[in-house]
C-alpha cells in the first residue's frame, strides 16, 4: 500500500538528508596516496634521468662531503637539471652545486644562495628545500636559510665528479594526483547512492495513484525513420571526420592506467580532469577492447540513437501531438543535421546532449502527471550531466524552462517545504560521487589552481567571439555543416516562442525554446568559445528547429501574409551565411579535396552564396509588390501560388547540407580507400589491422642515403654542413648569385612516385630567390619552383618533378644579408621504411595531442609517480602545425617538459602512401645527450585526508619564487 503523505514526505526527506550528508562528506574522506622517495648517490653512482611531474619535487636533500668537492676541483658537484639542454628545448631553473675555488656555489630555482666556504679537513655540505625554506647546512649547522618556495626543477641527477662515494641525493616526488579511493571513501557514496535509489521508490510509490506507462505505446517498434537515421549514423560512423579534440582525449583516457586517475597528459602538470572527467572512466574501460578509431568512435554513435529514440517517442509527440509522417520525417532531417557536424568522436557533447534531452523528457513527464518523481530523475539526470563538463550545466535549464508548473507540481505534492528541498537537492549533490571518485577535495582545488594560473580560457563576456568563429570563412570552426543547424536554430526559436498556441501545444513549445536560448546563454559559462560546443544542444536543437520549421508550413501560415515573407526574408540571409561557409574539418578528415573543401557552394563557377541571398531578398519584394498591387485594387490580399514556403526552403537547405556531409565523405572515403581515410582505417581495423595512419606511412630513417648524384658540371654555391632535423647534410647558404651542380633524379622521381626533398631554414628578403629549377636530358630548364624557408626551425619542401625532368638543380639570387640567412640542402629521394618497422605495434612513445587519436597500436608515453617517461620516439603533427608545444613548454606545465631537456631530437619525416607530397605527421628520434640511468623509486603507500596538502605545485614563469 501506498505510504501516507507525512511518513512518506518524513522518510523521503531523511534519506534526502543521507545522500546530502555523504555527498558533503564524501570530498573530505581519505584517500590512498603513493609516496615516492628516490635515492642517488654512493660509490659507482652514475648520472640519472629523474624528470618529475610536477617539476619540482615535495623536498629534497643534496649532501657532498669537502672531500668530494675538493676532488672535483672545479665544475659542477651536483645539478638537477642539464647546463646545456638542447637549443630547441626551453630550461628548468634546477638544483646547481659547483665547485668554485674553495667555496661551493649553490643555485636553485634561479636564485643564487650565499657561498659556502669549505673548511680544511674533513666537513659536510647539505642542501634542504621543501615548500616552506630552503636551507644550506655546514657540518649540520645552518649557514644559510631562506624561507618560502626555493624548490628546484628536476629533470635528472648529473655530476662530473668521477668519485660520486661522497654525493648523495635524495627527494619525495609530488604524487598528490596519482590518488586511488580508500573503502572509507567509497561508503559514503555507496550509502549516499542507495539512499537516494531508496528515497525515489519511496517517492514512486507514494505518487502511485494509478498506473502510468513510461513509454509510449509501441515505442520498441522500428519505423522508415529509424532505419534511415541509424543507417546514416552508420555511415558516418565508419567515415565520417574526426573532430580537433580527439587526440587530446585519446592520450587522457589511454593514459589514465598508468597514472592512475585522469590527467590532463598534455599539459597543466597532468592536473586531474576532475570535477569533470567520469566519462574519461567509461572511455577508458571501453579502449580496453580496442583503442582502434571505429571502436572509440562507437559509443557517440550509440548516443546517438539513444537521443534520436527519446526525441522520436518522447519529444516530438509531445510538442507535436498531430504529427503526420511527413514530420516524422523532418524530425530526422533536423536530427542529423544537428548531430553529424558536432558529435562524432570522444568529445562530451553527445553525452550533453543525450542528458539534457533525458531531462527534458523527465520534466515534461512531471509536469504532465503532477508528480515530483519524475523531477528528481531529472535533477538526478542534470547533475551527472553537469558532471561531464562545464557545459553540462545547461542540462538544468529544462528545470528553469518550466518553472511554473514545476513549482505547481510542487505545490500539489502534499510534501512540506522542508522535504521538498531535501529531495530535490539530493539528485543533483548524489553526482559529487562522480566528480570526485578517486580525488582529494585539497587535489581537485590544487589542479582547479593550476589551470586557471596558465589560462587558456575566455571570460564570460567575451561569449561573442564563439559567433565570430562560427561565421568565419576559411576557419574549421565555421564550416558550412556547423553554421547550418545553429543559424536556422536561432531563428526557429524565434518562430517557436511566435507560434506557440497557434496549432502548437503552447506550454512545451515555450519551454522547448527557453531551453535552447537557456542553453546558449549558459555556454558563456564554459572557458573556452570554441564552436563544437554547440553540439551540446543537438538533441534540444534538433526538436526547435523541428518546431519552427513546422510553424512555418504552408498550412500552418495559411493567409499570413507577414510572417511567410519575414520567414523568407529571414531565410534569405541566414541561407546565405550558410552557404557562405566551406566543407573544411581538422586534420586527416580535411584530406582529399572534399567538396568545397576550399571554398564556399558554387554552380557553374558562380557562388551561391550571393545568388541565394539576391535572389530571396528579390522574391520577397516581389512579392510585396504584387501585395500592394492587390491591395491596391480591392481585390483578395493572397500570396503567388508560386511562392514557396519558409519551411520547404529550410527543409531543401538542410537536405543539402546533410547529403553533402555524407556524401562527400563517403566518396571521398571509398575513392582513397588505399590510403589513409577513416573509411580504409575502419575497413581495415574489420580486417584485423587496427593500427590506423601507421599502416600507410613511411618512415625516412636516413635522409643522407637518398642524397641525389651530383652530374660533371661547376657548382658556383660551395657545399656546407646543413641541419635537416637533428641531422646534418650537405648543402648551401643562400647568398650571392648562383647555382649548383645538377642532380640526377631518381627513376622514383622521374615517375612521380616520389619527391625531390629539399630541407630549408631561415629567411629571405622580399626579391630575393632560393628555387629548385628541374631540366631535361639536354639540361634546358622546364620549370622553376620557389623555396620558402619559414624560420629558424628546419622544414621539407617536397617537389614532384615535372613531365621529362631528369635532373635538377638549387639557385640562388640573393642580393642583401639578413641576420638569419637561408640554407637549404641539396635534393635528396626519400629512402623509406614502412613505419610499422621502425617503430613496431606496442612501442612507447610520446603521441603529440593531434594525432594521438590515429595511433591506436602505439603505447602513450606514461607519466607514473611523479614522474614522466624519456622515451625514445615521439609522434608529432605535421611541421607547420606548431599547437603541440604546450606538452613541452613548462608555462603551460607541459608534462614532458623536463624530460625534453635531455634529450637532442632528430626528426625523421613520414611519407603517406598515395599522397607522398602531403606532410601527414612527423616521427622524432630521442637521443639522450648523455647516457643516463633510469632512477629507481622506493614506493610506499599511505591514507592522506581529503583537505591534506603539501603546498603548490609551482608553474615557471607564473607561480612566484620563494
Amino acid at each position: 500500500m501506498p505510504v501516507a503523505p507525512r511518513r512518506r514526505g518524513v522518510l523521503a526527506a531523511l534519506l534526502g538528508l543521507v545522500v546530502l550528508a555523504c555527498a558533503a562528506a564524501f570530498p573530505f574522506a581519505p584517500v590512498v596516496q603513493p609516496e615516492v622517495r628516490y635515492d642517488w648517490g654512493g660509490p659507482g653512482a652514475v648520472p640519472s634521468a629523474l624528470p618529475l611531474m610536477p617539476y619540482q619535487p615535495v623536498s629534497l636533500t643534496a649532501g657532498t662531503t669537502c672531500a668530494a668537492a675538493r676532488a672535483l676541483g672545479e665544475g659542477t658537484l651536483l645539478a638537477t637539471t642539464p647546463a646545456a639542454p638542447d637549443p630547441r628545448a626551453i630550461p628548468l631553473e634546477g638544483l646547481r652545486m659547483e665547485v668554485a675555488g674553495d667555496a661551493l656555489r649553490v643555485t636553485t630555482a634561479g636564485v643564487e644562495l650565499d657561498p659556502v666556504p669549505l673548511p680544511a679537513g674533513d666537513c659536510t655540505v647539505e642542501f634542504r628545500s621543501d615548500t616552506t625554506a630552503t636551507t644550506l647546512l655546514l657540518d649540520d649547522a645552518p649557514v644559510v636559510s631562506r624561507p618560502g618556495d626555493l624548490r628546484p626543477a628536476v629533470a635528472a641527477v648529473l655530476t662530473d665528479a668521477r668519485d660520486t662515494s661522497g654525493l648523495r641525493v635524495q627527494l619525495t616526488a609530488d604524487t598528490r594526483f596519482q590518488t586511488t579511493i580508500t573503502p572509507l571513501k567509497a561508503a559514503p557514496a555507496v550509502v549516499g547512492v542507495l539512499a537516494l535509489l531508496a528515497m525515489v521508490v519511496v517517492l514512486a510509490r507514494g505518487e502511485r495513484r494509478h498506473r502510468v506507462r513510461v513509454l509510449p505505446r509501441g515505442w520498441w517498434r522500428p519505423r522508415p525513420t529509424d532505419l534511415v537515421v541509424a543507417a546514416t549514423l552508420a555511415v558516418w560512423w565508419v567515415s565520417g571526420p574526426v573532430t580537433v579534440d580527439d587526440g587530446y582525449i585519446a592520450g587522457i583516457v589511454r593514459d589514465r592506467g598508468t597514472s592512475g586517475f585522469v590527467g590532463n597528459v598534455y599539459r597543466w602538470l597532468n592536473a586531474p580532469e576532475a570535477p569533470f572527467s567520469w566519462f574519461y572512466d567509461l572511455y577508458y574501460a571501453w579502449s580496453q577492447v580496442s583503442a582502434a578509431t571505429v571502436w572509440m568512435r562507437l559509443p557517440s554513435i550509440l548516443l546517438g540513437l539513444v537521443t534520436w529514440a527519446l526525441l522520436s517517442r518522447c519529444v516530438v509527440p509531445r510538442l507535436l501531438p498531430r504529427a503526420g509522417r511527413g514530420v516524422a520525417w523532418l524530425s530526422a532531417l533536423t536530427f542529423l543535421a544537428w548531430w553529424l557536424p558536432y558529435t562524432l568522436g570522444l568529445r562530451p557533447e553527445p553525452w550533453v546532449a543525450a542528458g539534457t534531452v533525458l531531462v527534458v523528457v523527465a520534466v515534461e513527464r512531471a509536469v504532465a502527471l503532477r508528480r515530483v518523481t519524475p523531477l528528481v530523475l531529472a535533477l538526478s539526470v542534470a547533475g551527472v550531466t553537469t558532471a561531464v563538463t562545464p557545459g553540462g550545466l545547461m542540462a538544468f535549464a529544462p528545470v528553469l524552462a518550466g518553472l511554473v508548473p514545476v513549482l505547481r507540481t510542487l505545490r500539489r505534492s502534499g510534501l512540506g517545504p522542508v522535504p521538498l528541498v531535501l529531495v530535490l537537492l539530493a539528485g543533483p549533490a548524489a553526482a559529487v560521487f562522480l566528480m570526485v571518485s578517486d580525488q582529494s577535495l585539497a587535489a581537485m582545488l590544487e589542479a582547479t589552481r593550476v589551470r586557471t594560473l596558465i589560462g587558456g580560457g575566455q571570460p564570460w563576456y567575451e561569449e561573442f567571439d564563439r559567433y565570430a568563429l562560427l561565421l568565419t570563412q576559411d576557419d574549421l570552426q565555421g564550416s558550412l555543416a556547423k553554421r547550418t543547424p545553429v543559424l536556422l536554430t536561432i531563428l526557429a526559436a524565434v518562430v517557436a516562442l511566435w507560434a506557440a498556441g497557434r496549432r502548437i501545444p503552447a506550454g512545451p513549445t515555450r519551454r522547448i525554446a527557453v531551453v535552447f536560448l537557456l542553453g546558449l546563454a549558459s555556454m558563456t559559462a564554459t572557458p573556452t568559445k570554441w564552436t563544437q560546443h554547440f553540439g551540446d544542444l543537438a538533441g534540444i536543437g534538433a526538436a526547435v528547429l523541428l518546431v519552427g520549421i513546422v510553424a512555418l508550413g504552408r498550412r500552418a501560415l495559411a493567409g499570413r501574409t507577414t510572417p511567410w515573407l519575414a520567414g523568407l526574408g529571414a531565410l534569405a540571409v541566414a541561407g546565405s551565411l550558410v552557404l557562405a561557409g566551406q566543407n573544411v574539418w581538422p586534420f586527416v578528415s580535411d584530406w582529399w579535396a572534399l567538396t568545397w573543401s576550399t571554398m564556399p557552394p558554387f554552380v557553374a563557377g558562380i557562388e551561391l552564396a550571393p545568388v541565394w541571398l539576391v535572389a530571396g531578398l528579390v522574391v520577397v519584394a516581389a512579392s510585396l509588390v504584387v501585395l500592394a498591387w492587390r491591395r491596391s485594387g480591392g481585390g483578395t490580399v493572397r500570396l503567388p501560388r508560386w511562392l514557396p514556403s519558409p519551411a520547404a526552403v529550410t527543409t531543401v537547405l538542410l537536405t543539402a547540407v546533410v547529403l553533402l556531409q555524407v556524401g562527400s565523405f563517403a566518396r571521398t572515403g571509398w575513392q582513397h580507400r588505399d590510403s589513409y581515410t577513416l573509411l580504409s582505417d575502419a575497413l581495415s581495423t574489420a580486417r584485423g589491422a587496427p593500427c590506423g595512419l601507421q599502416e600507410r606511412l613511411s618512415v625516412e630513417t636516413d635522409p643522407a642515403a637518398g642524397l641525389l648524384p651530383a652530374l660533371p658540371g661547376p657548382s658556383a654555391l660551395p657545399p656546407e654542413p646543413v641541419d635537416a632535423g637533428g641531422t646534418e647534410l650537405p648543402g648551401i647558404r643562400a647568398r650571392g648569385t648562383g647555382d649548383t651542380a645538377w642532380f640526377a633524379l631518381d627513376p622514383t622521381q622521374r615517375d612521380r612516385s616520389l619527391p625531390v626533398v629539399v630541407t630549408v631554414a631561415g629567411s629571405l628578403r622580399p626579391g630575393d630567390t632560393l628555387a629548385a629549377e628541374f631540366a631535361g636530358e639536354d639540361g634546358e630548364p622546364l620549370t622553376r619552383t620557389a623555396l620558402r624557408p619559414d624560420g629558424p626551425v628546419p622544414r621539407d619542401t617536397r617537389l614532384l618533378a615535372p613531365e621529362g625532368a631528369t635532373r635538377v638543380r638549387l639557385v640562388v639570387d640573393v642580393r642583401e644579408p639578413v641576420d638569419i640567412p637561408a640554407v637549404a640542402t641539396l635534393p635528396r629521394v626519400p629512402r623509406l621504411t614502412p613505419m610499422d618497422e621502425v617503430l613496431r605495434p606496442g612501442t612507447e612513445a610520446i603521441l603529440d595531442w593531434p594525432v594521438a587519436f590515429v595511433f591506436p597500436c602505439l603505447t602513450p608515453a606514461p607519466l607514473p609517480l611523479g614522474t614522466t617517461a624519456l622515451p625514445q620516439w615521439r609522434v608529432a603533427p605535421p611541421q607547420a602545425d606548431d599547437s603541440a608545444g604546450i606538452t613541452y613548454a613548462p608555462s603551460y606545465g607541459g608534462p614532458f617538459a623536463a624530460a625534453r631537456t635531455l634529450v637532442t631530437e632528430q626528426r625523421l619525416a613520414t611519407y603517406l602512401t598515395g599522397d607522398p607530397t602531403r606532410d601527414a605527421a612527423q616521427v622524432y628520434r630521442w637521443v639522450p645527450r648523455q647516457p643516463l640511468a633510469a632512477a629507481v623509486p622506493h614506493v610506499t603507500d599511505r591514507t592522506v585526508s581529503g583537505w591534506a596538502h603539501t603546498g603548490r605545485t609551482r608553474v615557471p614563469g607564473l607561480d612566484p619564487v620563494g
